[in-house]
């Protein structure tokens, strides 16, 4: 193939790739929309298409149905929030620090008023799911995965364990104030900073 025929095949996919990511994104944004319409209630495939001005055969191109949508959603917020870790964590140059950070920064997440709305929503969404696909472990791993490297640095006899009580500890936080509709305080996000860097050995 030429040079020249591989430059205009190649124009052409990229011209779908664009055109297809902007479609997904549409939808994704229909769906949040739709989910802070009809909370607790789970929303129709129907009127997340009606939403991104669609159609159901663009939509079953993309989502083989409404838990796959639900997932994405999911998926899309959480490497929101790794990216906004990523950025937190590179400005510690400590362990304790990273850790720290970690910390404030996930529960930043529930601090907002509209994340906060946003995280009950779809967290409610995901508990209702019969998808077995739509595992906690699976969707919230990478945000995990960034405690790894600091919480191994600091030499504890058993880092994995300590990154799974850590990443527990913040997680079950979360959720109490998510379950609870409720912002956390400065003085409980400063306590549970503290009793984990304890327990770390910090």
């Amino acid at each position: 193939m030429s040079t020249r025929v591989t430059a205009a095949v190649d124009r052409a996919l990229d011209d779908r790739q664009r055109e297809a990511t902007a479609e997904v994104e549409r939808i994704l944004d229909a769906a949040v929309t739709v989910m802070a319409r009809t909370a607790p209630d789970a929303p129709r495939v129907s009127d997340i298409v009606a939403e991104a001005g669609s159609s159901n055969k663009a939509f079953y191109r993309y989502f083989a149905g409404k838990d796959d949508v639900i997932l994405a959603v999911m998926e899309r917020g959480v490497g929101i929030v790794v990216s906004y870790l990523e950025h937190q964590l590179a400005k510690e140059a400590t362990p304790a620090g990273k850790v720290a950070r970690w910390i404030r920064g996930a529960l930043a997440q529930v601090s907002d008023p509209h994340l906060l709305s946003l995280s009950r929503m779809a967290s409610t969404q995901l508990g209702r799911s019969t998808d077995r696909r739509l595992s906690d472990d699976d969707i919230l791993a990478p945000l995990r995965w960034l405690l790894v490297e600091p919480v191994t640095a600091l030499g504890g006899d058993d880092p994995r364990r300590d990154v799974d009580l850590v990443f527990g500890c913040t997680l079950s936080t979360m959720r109490g104030y998510l379950n609870a509709g409720q912002r956390p305080k400065r003085a409980d996000i400063d306590h549970l900073v503290a009793f984990c860097l304890r327990g770390l050995g910090v």
